[in-house]
């Protein structure tokens, strides 16, 4: 039986924008690396290809690589700390970005430390940690033997170690963590702060020279409590703080006429009792995907 491009369209574009957006961190691009594949795919007599899911995988997977060589000159360039873009899960059961993230459980710190992997580890940890794709796929996606992706795997993996970063479980206290932190905030209250972060907590913020924002990540609780205290009070007259789940975890967004200018996501401690690191977004451009 024939197949159309917009039935193979439909069954694969979740797979393939998770599978982007895991690879790059960006929604933009994720979004177009897969528009692009199903370009190119509409040049193709779909039924010729005996093994469609793998034929789009590759397809992506290569465009992702070529991307993320790039992306190293970019960053290169960039100003400031650069993080992942930021993707809301809770637009509604009809959203296919929601159902990519309610079924992959990625959480923000997992992209956050993905950044540090070499293209080619990325790509097979993305493959195996998030897809669960065997490793003779994923050889035969990234024409390399299996003895040779099952060792980037594990280099992967040891790299990624790091204490109090969540990869794919999203611990219980997170949430009354996160409203303790937004009450924090929005009092600036830098003694209910201090004693919400760990003594060696880490703010990471990301304005790409487009916004306000740490050109450095702020290291210890005090200093931390001490950056929230300076800079709501100039946010508090024009903006709120919301709750929203972000990357399958709750996260905080603060909007301002209607349009969202920050999110402020979080990682605990290995005792799942205070904040360890903080993921500030206030790039606009970061954010033109979440706006209403």
């Amino acid at each position: 039986m024939s197949v159309g491009i917009a039935e193979v369209y439909l069954q694969y574009k979740g797979l393939l924008f998770t599978l982007a957006y895991q690879m790059t961190g960006s929604v933009a691009e994720a979004e177009d690396i897969v528009q692009e594949t199903f370009v190119a795919l509409a040049g193709v007599d779909i039924n010729d290809i005996q093994h469609v899911k793998s034929y789009l995988c590759k397809a992506v997977t290569n465009r992702c690589l070529d991307t993320l060589k790039s992306a190293r000159w970019k960053r290169e360039q960039y100003v400031g700390e650069w993080l992942p873009e930021p993707l809301f899960d809770d637009g509604g059961e009809n959203d296919p970005l929601r159902t990519v993230i309610a079924q992959e459980h990625v959480s923000y710190s997992l992209l956050v430390l993905l950044d540090r992997l070499s293209p080619a580890e990325r790509a097979v940890y993305v493959l195996r940690a998030a897809l669960d794709f065997e490793y003779r796929t994923i050889a035969d996606l990234l024409e390399k033997t299996e003895a040779s992706c099952r060792k980037l795997y594990s280099r992967a993996q040891q790299r990624l170690k790091e204490p109090g970063l969540q990869v794919t479980a999203v611990p219980a206290p997170a949430k009354k963590l996160i409203e303790q932190l937004m009450h924090a905030i929005s009092k600036a209250d830098a003694s209910a702060l201090v004693q919400l972060l760990t003594q060696d907590a880490v703010l990471v913020s990301d304005g790409g020279g487009k916004a306000r924002a740490a050109l450095r990540p702020i290291f210890t609780n005090r200093r931390v409590a001490s950056f929230w205290k300076g800079v709501w009070p100039r946010w508090a007259d024009h903006s709120h703080m919301e709750i929203r789940s972000i990357n399958g975890q709750d996260g905080i967004v603060v909007i301002s006429e209607g349009q969202v200018k920050m999110t402020l996501q979080i990682s605990l401690n290995q005792a799942e009792d205070r904040i360890e690191r903080l993921f500030m977004v206030v790039n606009p451009d970061k954010l033109a995907h979440l706006q209403k």
